[in-house]
């Protein structure tokens, strides 16, 4: 059975970034009830974490399982625990292909 890891890891590091659409909104939403600045730089945060996935996704840097595993800790840390899922399982489908 011919498995192609990459396109895998492609697929999952894209859908990890419109994922974000999810925390972001629920981050709009909280801006709106409470008017906290925080809620509002960290909806620029994810957009740009976002953005920034979209946009290398098919690049070889997320050939390397170290660039991938540090992708996750970011998003752990300032984005969302739930953008965790997807990105754990492109890391996973990183090791396989090395």
């Amino acid at each position: 059975m011919n498995i192609d890891y990459y396109q895998k890891e492609v697929f999952l590091l894209r859908f990890a970034a419109w994922f974000c659409l999810f925390p972001a909104s629920t981050y709009l939403y909280i801006y709106k009830m409470t008017n906290l600045w925080f809620c509002l730089a960290e909806v620029i945060v994810i957009a740009l974490f976002a953005a920034f996935l979209l946009t290398t996704a098919k690049t070889d840097r997320w050939k390397k399982p170290q660039n991938v595993m540090r992708l996750l800790i970011f998003a752990l840390i300032f984005v969302a625990i739930i953008i965790d899922i997807p990105l754990y399982f492109a890391y996973r489908d990183c090791k396989k292909a090395q």
